[in-house]
């Protein structure tokens, strides 16, 4: 419970001080009431933030961002992936503390927020200037929780928009001739064209995940980088699944893991290692399959989409890619390739039509 007390200022009046203990059984004294009856009116005022639980500490607006950041970085470890933590981390050394790491937390407001964002979105892409936001959000959040700050000055900040580059889709034909130039990793190309893995998924694909009875490519890890480091884990949603595997792509698995034990690796360098993503342009073997195949221009990532667009034209509804593909909903799909789903409400407007002439004519 608080208490109102009076003391003899230096200049000799009464004054009076409230004392309290706080949720954590912290000590506290407000101090330099000239009334008794505003030193109640603040004791009220705090037995009852602190009975409803909303309680904040004076001195917690003091805070430093940069106390509270490696704090909420901690704590992101073990329920994130590596690699978006090791992200987070590099937001935060490069964008985040830098700006506002020496601020108390109580001194920043939502229009000093809404200016760094819109410089940064300026200088940089909006996937970056998005986990910066983030970052510095979740450190707010993390201080709101801990009854540091009553209100996040986050709230409301508008954010630039991803724009979606045009895609390219290859052809059954394109994605053959594409295997076709690149040599031995040509069932590398048709996995990737066909099945739609990621490049981190098909880098860890081991040879007892391919199950040839049932035609099916088991995604169980993935292979990706963390900072400078490579390592295997979880697939990107977390989720393992079972992918159909065309005859073409079993075909070339085939020959692939012959002469291979269960545990090695379906896909390899000339060394036996991991394969390592490639790039578009280059001298790496994929930039020279694109030049000699004279087929679009694509990233290695664009042959996940192509998979995608051959199934869809296939008739595969949109729950079926959905789970070939590992996205976590199918409103995700849509979201991705919705514009491939067209000519599926063309078949629902002819279904429609044939249905309502039927019941009419009966």
């Amino acid at each position: 419970m608080a208490s109102v007390h009076d003391y003899t200022s230096a200049d000799g009046t009464t004054t009076y001080y409230v004392s309290y203990r706080d949720p954590a059984h912290k000590q506290h004294v407000k101090r330099g009431f000239r009334r008794k009856r505003d030193a109640k009116e603040y004791r009220d005022r705090v037995e009852v933030s602190i009975a409803d639980s909303d309680y904040i500490d004076p001195k917690g607006g003091k805070t430093l961002v940069d106390e509270l950041g490696p704090v909420w970085l901690k704590g992101k470890r073990g329920t994130v992936k590596p690699k978006y933590q090791g992200d987070l981390e590099t937001s935060w050394r490069v964008h985040v503390s830098p700006k506002w790491g020496a601020r108390r937390i109580g001194d920043i407001r939502h229009s000093e927020v809404q200016a760094w964002v819109s410089e940064l979105a300026g200088k940089r892409s909006a996937t970056i200037t998005i986990r910066a936001f983030g970052v510095l959000k979740g450190v707010f959040d993390a201080a709101v929780a801990d009854g540091l700050v009553r209100k996040s000055p986050m709230d409301n900040t508008k954010l630039p928009r991803k724009v979606n580059k045009d895609r390219v889709y290859l052809t059954p034909v394109q994605v053959v001739a594409l295997a076709d130039a690149s040599g031995p990793y040509a069932p590398l190309v048709l996995t990737l064209g066909f099945c739609g893995p990621r490049w981190g998924e098909a880098a860890a694909l081991r040879v007892k995940d391919v199950d040839f009875k049932r035609r099916r490519i088991l995604v169980r890890l993935s292979y990706v980088r963390s900072g400078r480091k490579h390592y295997e884990g979880a697939p990107k949603t977390w989720e393992t699944r079972d992918v159909p595997m065309p005859d073409i792509v079993a075909d070339a698995l085939r020959r692939q893991c012959r002469g291979k034990g269960p545990e090695d690796l379906v896909f390899t360098n000339a060394k036996g290692e991991h394969i390592r993503e490639q790039a578009q342009g280059g001298g790496g073997w994929y930039a020279s399959a694109l030049r000699r195949s004279k087929v679009p221009a694509l990233t290695v990532h664009d042959l996940r989409h192509t998979a995608a667009s051959i199934a869809i034209s296939s008739g595969a509804n949109v729950k079926a890619v959905q789970r070939m593909l590992g996205h976590k909903s199918a409103a995700m799909t849509l979201d991705i390739y919705g514009d491939l789903f067209d000519s599926d409400l063309d078949k629902v407007a002819a279904s429609m039509n044939r249905k309502i002439a039927d019941a009419l004519a009966g």
